[in-house]
């Protein structure tokens, strides 16, 4: 097996997490699906498939907030936008005490 190394960033890394969970979802409604709460994987397609996702490891959707000037998603702390360098507003205590 070839390792290689993938890197995703950004909005990128969030797309790719929004695509591999419209996939898990779509593989589980296919004819044949498993139910939720089984232990035995329906074929081989569940079995890879729980694999790449095992091994892309993308963790959760980090909390984020949105530039008012270009709509592009900003970590919830940040002072400037990364895309746009717009300074962003300070957070409100309660967007605060959210994270």
């Amino acid at each position: 097996m070839n390792n290689f190394m993938l890197s995703f960033a950004g909005a990128d890394l969030s797309r790719l997490r929004t695509l591999v969970t419209a996939v898990g979802k779509e593989i589980a409604l296919a004819p044949g699906a498993t139910a939720a709460n089984s232990s035995t994987p329906r074929s081989a397609l569940d079995t890879s498939w729980s694999s790449l996702v095992e091994m892309l490891d993308l963790g959760k959707e980090p909390v984020a907030r949105e530039c008012p000037t270009c709509k592009h998603p900003c970590a919830i702390g940040a002072s400037r936008c990364g895309h746009c360098w717009t300074s962003l507003p300070p957070l409100k205590a309660r967007e605060t005490a959210a994270v």
